[in-house]
């Protein structure tokens, strides 16, 4: 009686030993994904700032393009104006410098 007392004692006290460690093998298991999934995690967020910050760099550079092509066009047209001007002016100014001369 004592002897199966014994037997029983020593077979649970191993089906604990295993249960221990298969529940640390199982908790290192958990550990070891969840790390995993924070780093994917982590990477993911990173990937994605970095692509937010390249599409506003892309929209900035874009609306810079965009500004300087205005101000360009706008500058063309002011230089067109300018010649105009000058044109005329220029006939003018020929004609009083003629008149200083003959006249």
């Amino acid at each position: 009686m004592i002897e199966d007392s014994v037997k029983a004692v020593k077979e649970a006290e191993a089906k604990a030993s295993e249960l221990i460690s298969n529940a640390k093998k199982e908790a290192d298991a958990i550990i070891q994904k969840a790390r995993a999934d924070a780093e994917k995690i982590l990477a993911d967020v990173e990937a994605e700032s970095r692509k937010a910050g390249a599409d506003r760099m892309e929209e900035a550079k874009a609306a810079g393009e965009k500004a300087l092509a205005r101000a360009k066009e706008e500058s063309d047209k002011d230089v067109e104006a300018l010649k105009t001007l000058t044109g005329s002016r220029m006939a003018e100014a020929r004609a009083a410098v003629i008149r200083e001369l003959v006249g």
